[in-house]
């Protein structure tokens, strides 16, 4: 399957909202891509340095509680 290209939009949302929200949040802002897609784009914006700082205590926290709800979203099934 062929990379769908990001829009500038899209990077903004990431850039935005990286700090403060968790993947699964960050899917519901970014309709058509999933998980992986937004974790491969978090990347290449680190090593490309569009994308500093790191998740908030808070963010990392209710990542962990969507986990234990959702086990097999962890496990990359």
């Amino acid at each position: 399957m062929a990379r769908k290209s990001w829009r500038f939009s899209e990077e903004r949302i990431l850039i935005e909202n990286y700090e403060n929200m968790t993947i699964k949040e960050l899917e519901s802002l970014l309709p058509g891509r999933n998980a992986d897609s937004i974790n491969s784009k978090i990347k290449r914006l680190k090593v490309l340095c569009k994308l500093k700082g790191n998740k908030s205590d808070d963010t990392i926290h209710r990542s962990y509680l969507q986990r234990e709800r959702n086990p097999e979203e962890g496990n990359g099934k």
